[in-house]
């Protein structure tokens, strides 16, 4: 339940979080899908990445410009199909599955406003309700990214001639668990992460929110107690455009960081199977469960190759999780203030 700033109560619908979410997916994606598509590349790669003679891909720009040479530059937008659909998908149900969470637990209480972002609640309890919210998310859309990074590990000529044509083939040459390989460490990589987002995200905003309360507070004793800010404290805990962008970006940073070895894993082990397509890039490392894929790669490619592609990761993190977060925000106020006014009484 969500409540106007006025007394009567309105509620955001889940319907609404679904929108808002679903926003939020689709423009974070369009705008990072290249980043991915290098981030993607560098993880599957086993031999190192450096300018060496059995490197593929020796770094960032070396890789723009090789991908581009060989593939043309529609290339960086592989996949983007089932990314985008996984991307919409994954936003729409982590949002509403958060909103939901946040809306048991009793301790938290209800936002009252869609601009304070969550502002009731500890870090502790944000990171608890983005990592159940996570897990959903993951287990809802692992099929999508299966296919996403399929399409993306795929070079020229392709394997897969279209979505629905590789949505058959895995269905009638791996079977239905085909389209949730990787999913144990998708549920531990996205659970804490989007735990991890959700809180660094919620703490920085209340540090915010302290310091303009501060401020604030010291204007009103030296006599300028005239300000909006004063006469409402809740404008002090308000999430602006930029302060989101900010707090998503170091979300985003710091909670790929922590665990991306697991990505490294979950992306060798959904390749599984696709072996054939792989074998112009190099040698096609192999890895049966998580255990054995984290041991294989810190054996074969040294503890470092549990970052590969860690560069581009974090570029891609910061711009996607600042834009899903404040798209997010933005359509959340967007959508509030229409219901707002239509609950509003008119004046003639």
């Amino acid at each position: 339940m969500v409540k106007s700033i006025q007394d009567g109560p309105l509620l955001l619908s889940k319907n609404d979080y679904l929108i808002a979410g679903s926003v939020s997916g689709l423009v974070s994606r369009a705008i990072v899908q290249p980043l991915d598509v290098l981030k993607i590349r560098f993880q599957l790669q086993a031999e190192p990445i450096c300018a060496c003679d059995t490197s593929k891909y020796h770094g960032f720009i070396q890789a723009i410009r090789c991908i581009s040479k060989e593939e043309g530059t529609v290339a960086f937008w592989k996949g983007h199909i089932p990314a985008q659909l996984q991307a919409i998908a994954f936003s729409a149900v982590q949002f509403l599955s958060f909103e939901v969470f946040v809306a048991w637990l009793p301790a938290l209480g209800a936002r009252n406003d869609p601009r304070l972002a969550f502002s009731s609640s500890s870090p502790f309890q944000t990171f608890a309700c983005g990592c159940l919210a996570g897990g959903v998310a993951a287990c809802t859309t692992q099929p999508l990214d299966v296919l996403r990074t399929r399409f993306i590990a795929q070079g020229e000529p392709k394997f897969y001639r279209s979505l629905s044509h590789a949505t058959l083939y895995i269905a009638s040459h791996e079977g239905w668990s085909g389209y949730f390989r990787g999913l144990v460490p998708s549920i531990l990589l996205v659970a804490p992460q989007t735990g991890l987002q959700f809180a660094v995200y919620h703490t920085f905003n209340q540090l915010v929110s302290k310091v303009r309360e501060k401020f604030t507070s010291r204007s009103a004793q030296t006599g300028s107690s005239t300000s909006q800010a004063v006469q409402d404290p809740r404008k002090n805990m308000e999430v602006g455009p930029i302060q989101s962008l900010i707090s998503g970006g170091l979300a985003g940073m710091s909670s790929k960081s922590i665990i991306y070895p697991l990505d490294m894993a979950k992306k060798r082990m959904q390749i599984h199977g696709f072996e054939e397509a792989r074998v112009r890039f190099g040698r096609v490392p192999t890895c049966s469960g998580l255990r054995s894929c984290l041991v294989g790669i810190w054996k074969t490619e040294g503890a470092s190759a549990l970052f590969k592609g860690l560069q581009p990761t974090l570029v891609k993190s910061c711009v996607s999780i600042s834009c899903r977060f404040t798209v997010y925000e933005e359509m959340c106020r967007f959508l509030f203030h229409i219901h707002d006014r239509k609950q509003s009484p008119r004046s003639f």
